[in-house]
């Protein structure tokens, strides 16, 4: 019974590729910053994973017009940012991030959580609607920051007071963590209000979806 489990955690199947894109996302987008092709990095490794992400949700008899419309107007968007930057419009790039990581956690997660899935395709589904989750909340900061300049304090010594998305995310992924390094820290009460919900989402995701993985498992054990 172990054998089979692990054979099929980790054989091929759906999520795989959307994961990765994301990872590559978030590291390779770190790892150019500074450099003079951060910017194209950033635009390169953005459409992958939107065009990853829509070949991950399309299913069979099922048309997602408005995450295409979302992922489509974000693509260009960022070209548009990149080729002729205007003001502005970084502003608005984040804020279609942030309906776009929405839309695809959602989508994503009903995917997950079908019966007869996979444990695989479950486990690595999950982790993709975790790792969404804290970009899409990063979105999130980064949109309110650029609305209401000065939400968030950044350490005048440290590569987090260059501006950039990198920064967000990172606070993002530590708050969803509930680590709080303290580096990072929300000064005005929305911002701070939004840092507590996200916290609080990161611990109640953790919780359900281990509850909800393990029904699903003892369900499709006693199907079959």
């Amino acid at each position: 019974m172990t054998d089979g489990l692990g054979r099929g955690a980790f054989a091929p199947g759906r999520f795989r590729l959307l994961l990765l894109a994301l990872v590559v996302l978030i590291v390779g987008t770190a790892a150019a910053t500074g450099s003079r092709a951060e910017k194209l990095v950033e635009l390169a490794l953005l459409s992958i994973a939107v065009c990853v992400a829509l070949a991950e949700l399309r299913a069979p008899g099922q048309r997602h017009l408005v995450p295409f419309a979302v992922a489509i107007s974000v693509i260009l968007l960022a070209v548009l940012d990149y080729t002729r930057p205007i003001w502005h419009l970084p502003l608005i790039a984040s804020a279609l991030v942030t309906v776009f990581s929405g839309i695809v956690i959602w989508l994503t997660y009903g995917s997950v959580m079908r019966s007869h899935r996979s444990v695989g395709d479950r486990i690595v589904g999950a982790i993709c609607v975790y790792v969404l989750i804290g970009l899409g909340w990063a979105a999130i900061y980064e949109t309110l920051d650029g609305v209401v300049p000065g939400s968030f304090r950044f350490p005048a010594d440290t590569s987090w007071a260059t501006p950039g998305e990198f920064r967000y995310r990172y606070f993002s992924f530590i708050t969803l963590a509930t680590v709080g390094y303290g580096d990072i820290t929300p000064v005005t009460a929305l911002a701070g209000t939004l840092a507590a919900l996200e916290a609080i989402a990161g611990q109640l995701y953790i919780g359900i979806t281990v509850a909800r993985l393990v029904a699903l498992s003892m369900v499709d054990r006693t199907g079959s």
